[in-house]
């Protein structure tokens, strides 16, 4: 697999917003949601291209992506409790379980996008001449 161009700079510019925001004192989830999309969507971004032939496959590229943003949503707010140490953690255990718990739902909206993708790809192709 290769990673495209944009993909390094996408990465890089995460890896700056990452050391950036781990250092501020803040406990919304917000930004550790989108930042964790983020840091998903080149890894979905190179099983994308192999996928979009078919339906199903770009069906399973989404919930790959959904999980992964979920992953990438626990990994960070983990990081960043353990860097900081607090007695209060910025995100309690019950948060990042609940990340996790939410893993299912993620996917499963993940997939449903692809699938709306995959539907509208299929849409615009134009038919087969006979």
């Amino acid at each position: 697999m290769t990673v495209s161009a944009w993909a390094r700079q996408l990465l890089l510019v995460c890896g700056i917003v990452i050391l950036l925001w781990s250092g501020v004192e803040d406990n919304d989830a917000s930004a550790v949601a989108l930042l964790g999309a983020l840091v998903a969507l080149p890894v979905a971004a190179m099983l994308i291209p192999r996928a979009l032939d078919n339906l199903l496959s770009i069906t399973a590229a989404g919930a790959v992506y959904g999980a992964l943003t979920s992953l990438s949503v626990f990994a960070l707010m983990l990081f960043k409790d353990l860097l900081h140490a607090h007695a209060f953690p910025d995100y309690p255990p019950q948060m990042l379980l609940g990340i996790l718990e939410r893993m299912p739902a993620w996917a499963l909206a993940g997939g449903l996008a692809g699938l709306g993708c995959g539907i509208l790809l299929r849409l615009r192709k134009p038919p087969p001449q006979k």
